[in-house]
């Protein structure tokens, strides 16, 4: 059964990644599962990034080319209340 996170939670979330990536925008998408889906526009010419945070591990994962790639120097410090 799929974890469900609070607004306060995912809130934080999406702080810490316009703080910690630097990006203009991020708009928290979906939950799927365990895991939580943001778009976001990056603050170069407006790219447009999609990633995945997994609350459980706290890792990152960004789509690029078709496929999901971890970030792997980056891990969410939110917690989930």
């Amino acid at each position: 059964m799929a974890m469900v996170y609070s607004e306060m939670f995912i809130e934080s979330v999406k702080l810490e990644l316009l703080n910690r990536l630097g990006l203009k925008r991020v708009y928290y998408l979906k939950q799927m599962h365990d895991d939580l889906f943001y778009d976001a526009v990056g603050s170069e010419k407006g790219t447009k990034h999609r990633f995945r945070v997994r609350p459980a591990t706290g890792t990152l994962d960004e789509f690029i080319s078709d496929k999901w790639m971890r970030v792997h120097s980056f891990k969410i410090k939110s917690v989930n209340h």
